[in-house]
């Protein structure tokens, strides 16, 4: 990636994250100071995420903070301008509001239902999002049943549509998209015998399924293969989201509030070991599953000798 571009890209994620601070004060007088912490955390986290990455090098961390930061944007414009438009402002509780805006999106019957569907695919083909940034509001709008369909239909239609990217239009136009270095690693994880390798790292967390469904394209594995591993997986993944996503299992109140700042607190900590060890997990977890297959073919070789 050229430096202009790379300068470029943090200077609208810096500008992004200006923005929701502006709007979070201006706009969201009315909510409480956890929901405001929120946001303001979430954009100065922003800055200094994208600002470290880029000097770094790390190009595929900042296009990543850029998108996020960019639906972060987007979300809280939407809840400031209800917020100040919509009267949110005017109910003394956040859980009012929130309530509130959960009744304006079911109001809007299937046309939420479609946009919901549509964010779960763009976030697979070209917006790759935290998994609880895209399942969790779902199961707070329409509860842990519907959002899991909804969301696994599509993820399922996404995946499908990144692995023909890979297979109609070639490396070049996967590359365009996910980075030539990512794109070449995973090609050789993926390739041959690595169809072991493809459903763990599907399984597996931090490790980014939207470039897997499309490196999985440029390989030999069959589209039959393909399909199984995402429609048998994913579903069961995005249900643990968005039935913990409800509150029911664990509630957002009480004895809840300590163990999802546990919750969370594990999650950034994996998040953080996962981009320093990441590579190193990933050359075991190929070598092991190699060996395997390797120690397989010789026993089958003098099986037949």
């Amino acid at each position: 990636m050229k430096t202009v571009y790379k300068i470029t890209i943090l200077a609208i994620t810096v500008a992004l994250c200006a923005g929701i601070i502006t709007e979070t004060a201006l706009l969201m007088y009315g909510w409480g100071a956890l929901t405001k912490t929120v946001c303001y955390g979430l954009a100065a986290a922003g800055t200094v995420f994208g600002t470290v990455v880029f000097f770094l090098k790390k190009d595929a961390l900042l296009k990543s903070c850029f998108i996020l930061e960019a639906c972060v944007f987007v979300t809280v414009s939407v809840v400031a301008l209800l917020s100040a438009f919509a009267h949110l402002n005017d109910y003394p509780t956040d859980a009012e509001k929130v309530d509130k805006l959960t009744e304006i999106i079911r109001s809007t019957g299937s046309w939420g239902m479609i946009v919901y569907v549509l964010i779960q695919i763009l976030q697979v083909v070209i917006l790759p999002l935290p998994a609880a940034v895209c399942y969790i509001p779902g199961s707070q709008i329409w509860g842990g049943l519907i959002s899991t369909l909804l969301a696994s239909a599509g993820v399922i239609i996404g995946s499908v549509i990144a692995y023909f990217i890979g297979r109609l239009f070639g490396k070049k136009v996967v590359v365009w998209i996910a980075g030539k270095d990512a794109v070449d690693k995973y090609s050789v994880y993926i390739a041959g015998k690595g169809k072991v390798i493809f459903l763990l790292m599907q399984i597996l967390p931090f490790f980014p399924d939207d470039i897997l469904c499309m490196v999985a394209g440029l390989t030999s594995m069959n589209f039959a293969f393909f399909a199984t591993v995402i429609i048998l997986v994913r579903p069961l993944i995005i249900a643990l989201y968005c039935f913990l996503g409800t509150g029911t299992i664990i509630p957002f109140s009480g004895w809840g509030i300590p163990v999802w700042i546990a919750i969370f607190a594990v999650c950034i900590a994996l998040a953080v070991l996962s981009l320093k060890y990441q590579d190193r997990v990933e050359k075991w977890l190929v070598s092991r599953f190699r060996r395997k297959d390797g120690a397989k073919e010789e026993i089958k070789d003098e099986e037949e000798k």
